[in-house]
């Protein structure tokens, strides 16, 4: 069991998004904080440190949806949207909660995984705590 976890989810998946959610609780202590983290990626990356107009209402709409979910779940969490590159962002708030688990889902690496890494390589290899790949795979 661990005492602060952050739990990084996708919006792509409200399936995975839960599974992972309730995995995180799972493995959480009774007194222990859950930060669920969504990073908001764009390309070409954000050059400048304040997000713009279209990010904010991204973010918002990204902190709603994860609010909401939390909520149906019955599952008390912080929410942290934010925008940059997922694996530094991510890896920036576990430092930062100082958490002591950190969990990710996992994916079938395509060629662009080979050639760039995967935002999953990054965490594994330079988080400062746990790791937990969740390898759910989405129904088709």
């Amino acid at each position: 069991m661990y005492k602060t976890i952050v739990c990084a989810v996708g919006l792509g998946s409200r399936e995975r998004a839960e599974h992972l959610v309730r995995t995180a609780q799972s493995l959480l202590e009774t007194d222990g904080s859950l930060h669920v983290v969504h990073v908001v990626e764009r390309f070409p990356s954000i050059t400048s440190q304040e997000p713009d107009g279209w990010a904010v209402s991204v973010i918002d709409e990204a902190e709603k949806k994860l609010s909401q979910l939390c909520k149906q779940l019955s599952v008390p969490a912080l929410i942290h949207v934010r925008p940059g590159r997922a694996g530094d962002t991510i890896l920036a708030i576990a430092a930062e909660v100082k958490a002591d688990l950190i969990v990710v889902a996992g994916h079938r690496p395509d060629v662009l995984d080979r050639v760039f890494g995967s935002t999953v390589d990054q965490i594994t290899h330079h988080a400062k705590c746990c790791v937990h790949v969740d390898r759910i795979e989405a129904k088709q």
